[in-house]
């Protein structure tokens, strides 16, 4: 309720029989679903429920009786490209994916598909899936764990391919495949931060709080802004290590710069439409190809200028906005000096909001 956020993803746990565990997921799905969240399901898989297609079919069978009602989207399949998550070829996923298509997909329901659910940026895995010949499934979307984190900043490339470049790929996949309906969710990314536990890239991809809260916003406007992606899912709300919020507070959850950065980016241009991408008109010479600035256009005609530049900390970019802000919101959502039409931009975005 507070971060803001409307669509909420959770991970339920397939391998898990415990009908307490399971009662507790079932009533934390329908709280939420109670508060008017869009609930979306991911459901994993581990060795032994790959080697046992029977017991992979009950617990499809008892999730989709008592979930369906609060949420009818489900991920099949998690991280598939990854044999310690217990799938060791596309064959065994198929089958997977087969039988949550005949489980799930009763007529009625109005349930949807997702998958494969490849992570990182490895898209072989995700091609070779949606263009197999009468596979037996079909996705109404396309589900990337699009983890950039080994590259550092979202802006930085890999095989030539950046962040926004990584989404149109992914879209001409989508677009192009035979199993699948066109459309792309991301339905898990994160910067693991230096406190750990570590991500399996290793601390050396391990960020500091402030540059996880920079990423993230930053993530979310490259790649929403493409107008490509439909949902975009941090992972996740509160862990040690990477999350929202930090739990290992003596009295109460702190809240982290990422989750106040979620915050904002979320009050300052929900019910948005992007406008256009900004070349950025350079008021001195010194400024570089690092600035970034994205007009937004709200639903009472006011605009938001959102900016950063990709040059860190230490530097900025000092550039010239299309006209003059009224305030100027930061990162974490803090009201700061209006400095005029001329700004200087860091690795913090922030907020110019103009007025109509």
């Amino acid at each position: 309720d507070e971060l803001g956020a409307r669509h909420v993803l959770l991970r339920l746990h397939p391998w898990d029989e415990d009908e307490a565990n399971r009662a507790a997921e079932e009533e934390l799905a329908r709280e939420l679903h109670g508060r008017g969240y869009e609930l979306s399901y991911s459901l994993p898989q581990n060795r032994e429920l790959v080697k046992d297609p029977r017991r992979w079919r009950q617990a499809l069978e008892e999730i989709g009786r008592r979930f369906i009602p609060y949420g009818r989207s489900f991920q099949i399949g998690q991280a598939i490209n990854r044999s310690k998550w217990g799938i060791w070829n596309v064959r065994e996923y198929v089958e997977l994916a087969r039988l949550a298509e005949e489980v799930l997909r009763r007529p009625g329901s109005g349930v949807e598909l997702l998958g494969p659910a490849v992570i990182d940026f490895e898209y072989h895995v995700t091609a070779a899936v949606l263009n197999l010949r009468d596979p037996g499934f079909r996705f109404d979307a396309v589900a990337s764990l699009l983890y950039v984190d080994r590259r550092g900043a979202p802006e930085n490339p890999q095989a030539g391919f950046d962040t926004v470049g990584k989404v149109l790929l992914l879209q001409a996949i989508a677009e192009t495949a035979r199993n699948s309906a066109g459309r792309s969710w991301i339905t898990e990314v994160n910067w693991p931060l230096w406190e750990g536990p570590h991500s399996p890239a290793g601390r050396s991809v391990s960020v500091d709080e402030e540059t996880q809260a920079d990423y993230l916003v930053r993530y979310y406007l490259l790649t929403l802004g493409t107008g490509l992606v439909e949902r975009v899912f941090w992972w996740q709300m509160v862990a040690r290590g990477y999350g929202l919020v930090d739990p290992a507070g003596p009295t109460e959850l702190r809240r982290r710069p990422s989750f106040q950065a979620f915050r904002t980016l979320l009050r300052e241009l929900e019910g948005s439409r992007l406008e256009e991408v900004i070349t950025p008109p350079t008021s001195t010479p010194r400024v570089g190809a690092g600035a970034r600035l994205y007009r937004f256009r709200r639903a009472d005609g006011s605009e938001r200028v959102v900016g950063w530049s990709t040059v860190g900390r230490s530097g900025g970019d000092e550039v010239t906005l299309p006209r003059p802000p009224v305030a100027v919101i930061g990162r974490d959502g803090n009201e700061r000096p209006n400095p005029g039409r001329t700004v200087v931009l860091t690795s913090s975005p922030a907020y110019f909001r103009i007025e109509p």
